[in-house]
């Protein structure tokens, strides 16, 4: 059975004139005659899930398979949702993206499992009632409720969320309102600098370690009942394998009798990033070996007990920033082999003021523009000219970032004196013709 017309939106505008009223219809007016909604005349009623997300391949294709009669064109631009009636769904309501989102219109009330919004304009004339969560998420969306907010927890964070009247006997929080109980405010952990949902939210949810907004998001983008006592969502081992194998983060959140070494491995396969989610006892000097062989970035991740002067070098030849690499096991070696390796500019801000030397500088601008090489000279007491002779010493190739980044009329005299020569003579004309312009205006060419 299908429920859904696709209806011109000019269509729409004439037979439902007072949703112009509405601040999201049309907001960036940029709808065309070739756009479209989604209409429904009467009550609508969904076996699964109700995704809002219509811009998004995937949904057209449910769309087209489920809900919609006719042919739905993959290139057609669907706008909206008018719904002028009742909508329940026996999943959850669910509106990944936190960007955009389409217009959303329900005349009468809504009943789901959960309901999560986050870029999407929703208006609800009538109640909205959930069996677990009413969740409004981010900043870029909206939603307004004319009715009442029926859900064991309901959750406003950073998002245009206005409601009239709440029912939540578990727990309530808006943080634009600022009228929920205090009990029910984030925090800040000290050690991490993370921020968490109130204490009072946790100890309702099936997963004590689910801490933050994102993993509960995370959690209803998938359907899934997320309440103390909830089965209608088994968590086993393959829960997990799937949930981790989505997003790394999610072995946080794994209860101990499911995060086996072999689960950890399979983790970290995809991203080192997982390693401080890791129990102690399964990271070896082995496995951060094979982690920072892989990719030298995984040096800032790695436990310091684990951290030897041969695991930094390996990381600087696979291509890491100083920054991750801790001070005591630095030496000019490593730096230069940090510098060489880089995917980004050398940054010699990274170096302590007791490593940098002027053979270091030499190198820094050798190996990339050397940015910072006045800074670094005033700061450490160090001759800026000293260092750019060496550099034009090392060769004719480095005048292209003394020219481009460096260049005074010492420099100038000075690359002359030594390449403006016949042996030197197409190479000195190639850099003269590259910077003559440049040359010319801080006068060093007439």
């Amino acid at each position: 059975m299908y429920f859904f017309s696709l209806v011109p939106i000019g269509e729409v505008i004439s037979r439902y004139p007072f949703l112009k009223q509405y601040e999201g219809f049309n907001l960036y007016e940029d709808w065309n005659e070739d756009d479209y909604f989604l209409l429904a005349t009467g009550d609508v009623h969904v076996s699964g899930h109700f995704y809002l997300d219509v811009f998004e391949d995937e949904v057209k294709k449910w769309l087209a398979q489920t809900l919609i009669a006719g042919k739905l064109n993959a290139d057609a631009r669907i706008e909206g949702l008018l719904i002028n009636g009742n909508l329940s769904c026996e999943g959850c309501l669910i509106n990944k993206e936190g960007d955009y989102g389409p217009f959303v219109y329900v005349g009468g009330n809504v009943s789901c499992q959960s309901m999560l919004l986050g870029g999407a304009y929703v208006i609800v004339n009538g109640d909205v009632n959930g069996a677990e969560v009413v969740m409004t998420d981010y900043n870029h969306g909206h939603f307004a409720c004319e009715g009442a907010i029926y859900a064991p927890v309901f959750i406003a964070n950073d998002h245009n969320t206005y409601l009239k009247e709440h029912v939540n006997e578990l727990f309530y929080y808006h943080d634009r309102a600022a009228d929920h109980p205090e009990e029910n405010e984030g925090y800040e952990d000290e050690a991490t600098e993370e921020y968490f949902f109130s204490k009072e939210l946790a100890r309702h949810l099936d997963n004590p370690l689910t801490q933050t907004f994102e993993e509960l998001r995370m959690d209803l983008e998938n359907g899934e009942f997320v309440l103390k006592g909830q089965t209608g969502t088994l968590k086993d081992a393959a829960y997990w394998r799937k949930k981790t194998a989505e997003n790394y983060r999610n072995l946080k959140r794994v209860p101990l009798e499911y995060k086996t070494e072999e689960l950890c491995l399979q983790v970290l396969q995809k991203s080192f990033y997982a390693l401080p989610f890791v129990p102690e006892k399964y990271i070896t000097a082995a496995l951060c070996q094979e982690l920072v062989l892989k990719d030298g970035f995984a040096i800032r991740e790695i436990p310091e007990r684990l951290i030897s002067p041969e695991l930094c070098m390996a990381a600087a030849l696979k291509g890491t920033m100083l920054q991750f690499i801790p001070a005591q096991f630095l030496t000019e070696e490593l730096i230069v082999t940090v510098f060489s390796n880089s995917r980004t500019q050398p940054d010699i801000n990274d170096v302590p003021a007791a490593l940098i030397t002027e053979d270091l500088l030499v190198q820094y601008v050798m190996l990339g523009k050397g940015l910072w090489l006045d800074k670094a000279c005033t700061e450490n007491n160090l001759s800026k000219t000293a260092v750019i002779k060496k550099v034009i010493d090392a060769g004719i190739s480095h005048l292209d970032t003394i020219f481009a980044n460096h260049c005074s009329r010492e420099a100038f005299d000075y690359a002359q004196l030594l390449y403006h020569k016949p042996a030197h003579q197409a190479e000195w004309d190639k850099y003269m013709n590259t910077y003559r312009n440049k040359l010319a205006r801080i006068g060093l060419l007439v």
